[in-house]
């Protein structure tokens, strides 16, 4: 199983913060680390295995947001958990219309999403073996 972390190489301390989670929890899946948009990009436009790759998107800024929900196109069909800079009603709304698995608010802990794709593995290890 693959995790595909987006975090801008702009977002300094909140992205920090949130590979460093994920490197901690998850470090028997491969994570695969992308900072910038044309490198998330060029990753959306391999073929994904559905069944191997969670993209973890960290949409630390409204601007980035909007970057992303640019790329819809790129983002149809593939498992997606959102970040977002905060709880605003704009900012959700955003978020749905990328139709993501899960979304949550920057945090310094992420239980939740780490819960969430804590779920999601184990899931598909038990698919695989079974």
């Amino acid at each position: 199983m693959n995790l595909i972390l987006f975090v801008h190489k702009n977002a300094s301390q909140k992205g920090q913060n949130l590979n460093r989670v994920m490197n901690l929890n998850f470090n028997m899946l491969e994570i695969e680390s992308l900072q910038t948009l044309n490198a998330l990009k060029s990753r959306l436009k391999k073929v994904c295995d559905y069944n191997k790759d969670i993209f973890v998107l960290l949409t630390d800024s409204n601007q980035r947001l909007i970057e992303l929900t640019s790329l819809f196109d790129l983002l149809e069909g593939k498992r997606i958990l959102l970040v977002l800079p905060d709880d605003s009603k704009t900012n959700r709304s955003a978020a749905l219309k990328l139709y993501p698995r899960f979304f949550t608010n920057v945090s310094d802990t992420y239980d939740d999403l780490c819960a969430v794709i804590t779920k999601i593995t184990h899931h598909e290890t038990k698919v695989l073996t079974n």
